[in-house]
């Protein structure tokens, strides 16, 4: 509702903003109204060029149809000509001469009728030179019946005929192409009643080029012809061969029963249970092809052109709408630049009215020489500056003079008010020169006492040097013991290192000793057994020596085998000897070793001690070291409360010098003032 009202007061407000806006409606309804109209019309072209397009697109599909149905024939007629040629190489062969001589129907069924068969006839008879039936293309038929309905058929004056013209120099087949009746089924030998195909003949000459018999192969279409059937899949349509408005050959199982309905102007048949157009036309003997197409084809090139004419449609309906809305702007542009022609002028017056009415009377007012209304405005409002400026005049002139009247009076006043100003001026001058005199005393107090401060100062970081040069010296020489502390380790290190490889050599002598000794031990083991035998064998054997003596015989055998271990026992003891002899020499070497370790640790004792007289000096050191750093410590805590004590003065000082400042700041604004006073003064004297 606000929104409306603010509206409402903008547009009240401005004259050429509802000039805009009513012109722009209107103009903007025209076009709409413009562009509905062209719309609607474009619409209904597009539609009709729809149903043109449908009716184009039928044709073509009947110009299709037309074509599929002239392949159609001729696939039929190359069917045709190669059962033709098939049946004149079958004539040529010396077999089938063979056969019709003998007048064979096993070997006429075996030779040429097989061969018939395989090269795609559906059968075939063989008719000797005055046209009887001699065989089939299969054994055990009925010959004789075929032969008296071929006499009373018409085909036998043809064949009669096609006979006697036969020479091998025209090399032709006789042919007939039609429907087949009962007659046919009797003379063919085959159930081909109501059926449609090619019956085809031709003579087999002897060696002299005399006709010595007739063979007659046939071909009936299938219900589902695989040559139309192959076609039908590669044109994606549905063909029927019709004999008497009788489907007799279909490609599809769905067209069996087919119904066509009636032609429309293009020549097309409607097929509505297969929502599809269908077109037939006579081709041989008492048959017509139909091809069957489905209206998808038609529905899409019609959807497809459709679809071209609507996207121009859109496009054309975008650029109209562009064109429309451009229009439009401009018009609106227009507008505007034209009212603000007509509005410029109005406004230009209106503002030298405003100026006018607040005082301005020396404002120019513009478009005073135009002949129209705006200019009589002007003219008007020129007028009534001028009459309004004479008024202004006389008004300042009755002004003048009071102002003369009560610029005596203010004269009065303000030569009061100048005294009264400098009695307080001048006071306030004495008490801003006695506190200068205040402040300059704090300062020379506060002055002394930092020089004061600045001379402790300096002593104490005098002090504070020394004592840190000192502090120096000391750390140089701690620094120093330090390194040779550093070295003395290094050389502990060293010979402990050494002693180490010492005592590794040590543990291997020690376990050579632990070896040899094992070796020595096993040795006496060994010598204790050989005693231990020794003992027994030099028993046995002293009894049997007595045993001996008493009966007078000579030294036993055990005597020998005491003497054995007696030797051996001598090696075990040369054995023991030379073990302990190199347990001896081990032992030394150990003992060597332990000689060298010893030394190594003696060498490393010295070293300690000498590391721990150089620790004591260090330890020394830094106890002069911490001396000297807590009596600096000590010397600069008295410098910093010098320096608290100094900042503390300086913060005093910088009081005073801003209360001795605010005073100068008070004088400085005095002395304005009196300035001020005076050249107000000088002014009201003036006026």
């Amino acid at each position: 509702m606000r929104v409306l009202r603010a509206a409402q007061h903008w547009l009240c407000r401005s004259l050429a903003v509802r000039w805009v806006l009513y012109v722009t409606f209107a103009a903007g309804f025209g076009i709409a109204v413009l562009l509905g109209v062209a719309y609607h019309e474009m619409e209904y072209q597009v539609e009709a060029q729809g149903a043109t397009v449908n009716v184009l697109a039928r044709r073509k599909t009947a110009e299709r149809i037309d074509a599929d149905i002239e392949l159609v024939e001729y696939r039929l007629a190359m069917m045709n000509q190669t059962l033709e040629r098939s049946l004149m190489g079958v004539t040529l062969l010396r077999s089938a001469m063979a056969a019709v001589r003998h007048s064979n129907d096993v070997m006429i069924a075996a030779d040429i009728g097989s061969r018939l068969v395989k090269a795609g006839f559906s059968g075939a008879i063989v008719l000797d030179q005055r046209l009887n039936i001699i065989g089939a293309d299969r054994t055990g038929a009925e010959l004789v019946a075929a032969n008296e309905a071929l006499r009373m058929h018409p085909l036998f004056q043809d064949l009669t005929r096609f006979m006697d013209c036969a020479s091998p120099a025209a090399n032709a087949a006789f042919r007939y192409v039609g429907p087949f009746d009962a007659s046919y089924a009797a003379i063919l030998l085959a159930p081909l009643q109501d059926r449609y195909g090619t019956v085809m003949a031709a003579p087999v000459f002897d060696d002299f080029g005399e006709p010595i018999a007739l063979i007659v192969g046939y071909r009936a279409l299938q219900w589902h012809e695989p040559s139309l059937v192959e076609f039908a899949g590669i044109t994606k349509s549905k063909i029927a061969l019709l004999l008497d408005n009788r489907a007799i050959s279909v490609t599809s199982s769905d067209i069996d029963q087919v119904q066509f309905g009636q032609p429309g102007p293009e020549g097309l048949l409607a097929v509505p249970e297969l929502k599809a157009s269908a077109r037939c036309r006579p081709s041989f003997r008492g048959l017509s092809i139909c091809t069957i197409q489905s209206n998808a084809e038609i529905d899409r090139l019609s959807a497809d052109i459709m679809a071209i004419g609507r996207e121009q449609f859109a496009k054309t309906r975008n650029t109209l709408s562009i064109l429309g809305l451009v229009s439009l702007g401009l018009i609106i542009v227009l507008l505007i630049v034209l009212i603000r022609r007509l509005t410029r002028p109005l406004l230009e017056i209106t503002q030298s009215v405003d100026l006018v009415a607040r005082g301005e009377w020396r404002v120019e007012v513009k478009h005073t020489g135009r002949l129209d209304e705006i200019g009589r405005i002007a003219r008007a409002v020129s007028a009534m500056q001028v009459s309004l400026a004479e008024r202004d005049r006389m008004r300042q002139e009755m002004v003048r003079i009071d102002a003369i009247n009560q610029r005596r009076l203010v004269l009065d006043n303000a030569v009061a008010r100048f005294e009264d100003g400098m009695a307080v001026v001048m006071k306030n001058i004495a008490d801003t020169v006695h506190t200068l005199g205040e402040s300059n005393e704090v300062l020379d107090k506060a002055a002394r006492q930092a020089d004061q401060q600045v001379e402790k100062i300096r002593n104490t970081s005098v002090v504070t040097a020394s004592r840190a040069t000192v502090v120096s010296h000391t750390s140089l020489g701690l620094s120093q013991t330090i390194r040779a502390i550093a070295e003395r380790i290094r050389n502990t290190g060293a010979v402990v290192t050494q002693s180490e490889e010492h005592a590794r050599a040590a543990e291997i002598k020690l376990g050579e000793v632990s070896m040899v000794a094992g070796e020595v031990e096993d040795a006496i083991a060994a010598l204790q057994g050989f005693v231990a035998d020794l003992g027994h064998l030099s028993l046995k054997a002293a009894l049997e020596a007595v045993a001996a003596g008493e009966a007078g015989q000579s030294f036993s055998p055990m005597a020998q085998s005491v003497s054995a271990l007696a030797i051996k026992a001598g090696d075990v003891t040369d054995i023991i000897s030379r073990e302990l002899t190199r347990l001896g020499t081990v032992a030394n070497g150990a003992f060597d070793e332990i000689g060298e370790i010893k030394g190594v640790l003696g060498n490393a004792l010295r070293e300690t001690r000498e590391i721990s007289v150089a620790v004591e000096e260090q330890d020394a050191a830094t106890r002069e070291i911490a001396e000297g750093l807590a009596n600096s410590a000590g010397a600069l805590t008295e410098l910093a409360e010098a320096v608290d004590y100094l900042r503390a003065n300086m913060a005093s000082a910088h009081e005073v010098s801003a209360e001795f400042v605010l005073k100068a700041r008070r004088i400085a604004e005095d002395a304005k003032s009196i300035d001020g006073s005076v050249r107000k003064f000088v002014r009201d004297v003036v006026a």
